[in-house]
């Protein structure tokens, strides 16, 4: 099998990855403007709703479809996510010649934008993690043992997060959202313009202003900011193991191994973390309508499946009924002595 160019490009530098893997995450992770010469390569957990909701504004795209693709998201808005929301091309589903011409081209703008493995792993650990988030509720038994209760739920701490990922060790392995950023970006194959990180979102906005050549400065609504479910401490040992873990990201994207004293991720969680009225309603509305939507696409499932049922039980049913038919008139004719029976025949001749 005869592979693309992008992807024959990058299992020269990781000979260890399948093609399969690589194409499937350039389809999902790359978004390719051919006439604004621009390609945007997400990072999960660094800004990339953000940056896929400017990507359709810039676009003109229509409200997002929720339940579009194979996602199971618990918000509408996070289907953004799905390809059908984005109207951009992947690098994937263009030819070899203007892949060629997006990874090797002087005026072509490749840019991706990335995170502290710090407060990236927080971020990952309180809204996939913690939340039991579909897809991501298969760490919580992993971790724990079992399911969460009914009730009283023991909830997997950012300490136990991280032992559980130092277990696993195979960085291969790991969830896009907690997957090392530059094995995710592949870093050392592809020629990015530039990378810009959260912290300095504003110049990276800029940045992508100047290259489209817009007047106006972009601007992004930060809509999947982290649940204020108390932060994660730091301390020195667990710091330790982050940074043994991503080193790789924090040496090639330039991030501070003792940053976690500063910011966000040193902050000591409060004894009552307090969720905003107008947070909480909105989060469980948001929910229910998503558990709505499931629930009517089951009743559609199910009426569907009856239907086929019915469909294909009714011409053996019809059989049924006329080999029935059929005795019964055999019978009554043998019954009566009437014309077309053996019987008959022999005496009639």
């Amino acid at each position: 099998m005869t592979h693309s160019y992008v992807v024959r490009k990058i299992l020269s530098h990781y000979p260890h990855l399948s093609a399969d893997d690589i194409t499937e995450r350039l389809r999902h992770s790359t978004f390719v403007h051919i006439n604004k010469r621009y390609l945007y390569f997400e990072v999960p957990k660094a800004a990339c709703t953000q940056m896929k909701e400017l990507l359709r504004l810039l676009e003109g795209a229509p409200p997002i479809q929720p339940f579009a693709g194979k996602l199971w998201e618990t918000r509408r808005d996070m289907f953004i996510h799905a390809l059908e929301n984005v109207p951009v091309p992947s690098l994937v589903d263009l030819n070899d010649a203007m892949q060629k011409q997006v990874l090797e081209a002087s005026d072509f703008f490749r840019f991706t934008i990335v995170r502290s493995p710090y407060t990236r792993l927080v971020s990952a650990w309180k809204n996939k993690v913690v939340l039991c988030e579909p897809g991501s509720d298969r760490v919580y038994f992993e971790i724990k043992g079992h399911t969460p209760d009914l009730h009283a739920k023991e909830l997997v701490s950012f300490g136990e997060f991280v032992n559980y990922l130092e277990a696993k060790g195979d960085f291969n392995a790991f969830d896009p959202h907690w997957r090392r950023q530059v094995d995710h970006l592949f870093l050392e194959a592809l020629n990015f313009s530039y990378v810009g990180k959260v912290e300095q979102m504003s110049a990276s906005l800029a940045r992508f202003q100047q290259h489209l050549g817009l007047a106006e400065p972009l601007d992004t609504d930060r809509k999947n900011v982290s649940a204020p479910l108390g932060l994660a401490t730091y301390d020195q040992s667990l710091a330790d193991k982050v940074y043994s873990l991503y080193r790789e990201d924090f040496e090639r994207l330039r991030y501070d191994p003792n940053s976690w004293r500063v910011g966000e991720s040193a902050v000591p969680a409060p004894e009552r973390a307090v969720v905003s009225e107008k947070r909480f309603y909105d989060e469980i509305i948001e929910r229910n309508l998503i558990i709505s939507g499931l629930y009517a696409e089951r009743e559609r499932l199910r009426a569907d499946l009856h239907r086929v049922s019915r469909l294909h039980a009714l011409p053996l049913a019809n059989a049924l009924a006329r080999f029935r038919r059929s005795l019964r008139a055999v019978a009554s004719r043998i019954r009566n002595g009437k014309p077309g029976t053996r019987k008959n025949e022999k005496v009639a001749g």
